[in-house]
């Protein structure tokens, strides 16, 4: 897999959040978001770019899930009933991952886990890591999008 590590600066996420574990469901969530508001005006927040964002993972295995959108607009996010989540810059590892979701994004972590940061001599920062959508549709076997994850030197 070619992975590259790159650096991102910060950002901001608006969306909804849920409590989470690897099995909840997040496609309802996202459906949720865009029975809320339409995916125009979410893109309208900022560059257009949705992101799953997960942050506060615990030992458990549990962690809070955003499905959201880059926001520049705070006040517009906030008139729409939107939470909001700062992303850190930092040096993330971007994992390209190819297929349907969301088994082309857990065949991403299992590699993340097993081969690259064993391999590489990386680990989890423990800041927010996140999902970045391309257009297309996520269900079909050729759909690309990354996995960006924070990493520091083991």
């Amino acid at each position: 897999m070619d992975v590259r590590v790159e650096h991102k600066d910060g950002f901001k996420a608006a969306g909804l959040m849920i409590a989470a574990t690897p099995k909840s469901d997040f496609a309802g969530l996202w459906g949720m978001l865009f029975d809320k508001i339409p995916y125009q005006q979410l893109e309208s927040l900022g560059s257009g770019q949705s992101f799953g964002v997960c942050s506060d993972m615990k030992e458990d295995g549990s962690f809070r899930y955003m499905a959201g959108y880059h926001t520049q607009d705070v006040e517009k996010a906030r008139a729409l009933g939107l939470e909001l989540m700062d992303v850190p810059g930092a040096d993330y590892a971007v994992v390209p991952v190819k297929g349907p979701t969301p088994e082309c994004i857990k065949q991403g972590w299992i590699y993340v886990w097993d081969t690259f940061f064993p391999q590489k001599g990386y680990r989890h920062a423990g800041t927010p890591d996140f999902e970045v959508y391309a257009p297309g549709d996520t269900t079909c076997p050729d759909y690309e999008m990354t996995l960006w994850v924070p990493v520091k030197i083991a």
